[in-house]
């Protein structure tokens, strides 16, 4: 036996450290356990919005200032670029700053902070099973953990999610699939100063390249459902932008939730959030605002349905329901509707979005305006 506490945490990612944070911050036992050794790597394209940003001082006590005096935040800049194939439909600057981290620091950064906030960290724990009714999981080194509450938050692969009865047609048929090449910056043919999205090529899903200290992030996402030539498609842009033979570059895959999101990622005394509920808004992909939040709102849940002897589902949904279901249900038929009018209208159809309201675009996707038709946000 490894133990009894008040939550089991799975996964050390954003959302589990966020949760872990809260908890252990409010006098819960936590223990958090994740299969890894940290620090770890973790593709990403490692966007910060302003609303992640928002979130992060407010759990950990730590913004923007502090987050680039320790390194985390690599690179920013106000502009971004939208591209429709090869043709530019704005170069455009946000009112705010796009930001950029590395996760294998970010991730690293936020578990020391739940370490030190009084969590019990496992890492090098792989979960191998889990009976979600009793909250109880068990580790490769067959190490039992017990807890009143379990929270799934071991990303897309999750093996706590896994356990439970949801529906895997709908995960399946809304996952994304992607593939990411690093390049060291000298090694890529032209300078890349800004955030920059490559629409049309891919029915559902687009093409980045990301600025990153002494870096270029670049790499591909499209719904797997709706994608041939997936690969090809990438090769080929690489070689527009000037990289002679990119087959022969190390790269690497992983699925993306993409429109899959779970609208009831509750199960007794077993709660899914962040990429383990597909929590991640549909459009863009941005998945580190979603991860940060849904993990606070599991844990807030948590540490009142403990405290007032309920269950915290409720507690929950309600949060759910009120702040981040509108936006990625807007922001998914907001991506169907550009997608949808690409064969009929080409880039005619981003153009008269992007052109016409840029800075306002812009706050769209730092949720100083919600995809509910450009309204302003109120978070919580």
């Amino acid at each position: 036996m490894s133990g009894k506490f008040d939550v089991i945490i799975a996964g050390g990612g954003p959302t589990g450290s966020t949760a872990a944070t809260i908890l252990a911050g409010k006098g819960f036992k936590v223990a958090l356990i994740d299969k890894a050794e940290f620090p770890r790597k973790k593709l990403c394209g490692g966007l910060l919005t302003y609303k992640a940003t928002e979130v992060l001082n407010k759990i950990f006590d730590c913004d923007v200032d502090c987050l680039k005096d320790k390194g985390i935040i690599n690179f920013e800049s106000p502009e971004y670029s939208i591209n429709y194939r090869d043709y530019n439909i704005r170069d455009a600057e946000s009112s705010i700053p796009f930001r950029f981290v590395d996760r294998v620091d970010f991730d690293y950064f936020l578990l020391q902070k739940a370490a030190n906030a009084g969590a019990h960290i496992f890492t090098g724990e792989e979960i191998k099973e889990c009976n979600y009714q009793d909250a109880e999981v068990k580790t490769a080194s067959n190490r039992i953990f017990k807890g009143k509450y379990l929270l799934g938050a071991d990303g897309v692969h999750s093996t706590i999610r896994r356990a439970v009865p949801y529906n895997k047609k709908k995960w399946r048929d809304d996952m994304a699939a992607t593939i990411e090449i690093i390049f060291d910056e000298k090694d890529y043919p032209r300078k890349v100063t800004k955030p920059e999205l490559y629409i049309g090529h891919l029915r559902a899903g687009y093409i980045w390249v990301f600025p990153a200290k002494g870096k270029v992030v670049t790499g591909i996402g499209a719904l797997k459902r709706c994608t041939t030539d997936f690969k090809k498609t990438y090769m080929d842009f690489l070689r527009t932008q000037g990289i002679a033979n990119p087959e022969s570059l190390h790269m690497q895959g992983y699925p993306l939730p993409y429109g899959n999101f779970m609208e009831n990622p509750c199960f007794g005394r077993t709660l899914l959030a962040g990429d383990a509920a597909g929590l991640v808004e549909p459009l863009f992909g941005e998945g580190i605002f979603y991860a940060l939040q849904t993990g606070r709102y599991a844990a807030e849940s948590i540490a009142r349905g403990i405290t007032e002897n309920k269950a915290p589902d409720k507690f929950y949904l309600e949060r759910l329901e009120k702040y981040v279901f509108p936006e990625l249900r807007y922001s998914n038929r907001l991506r169907w509707t550009l997608f949808y009018s690409q064969p009929l209208l080409k880039h005619m159809s981003f153009k008269m979005m992007f052109k016409s309201m840029p800075r306002i675009l812009a706050d769209m996707v730092h949720g100083v305006r919600s995809y509910k038709f450009l309204l302003k946000k109120e978070w919580d």
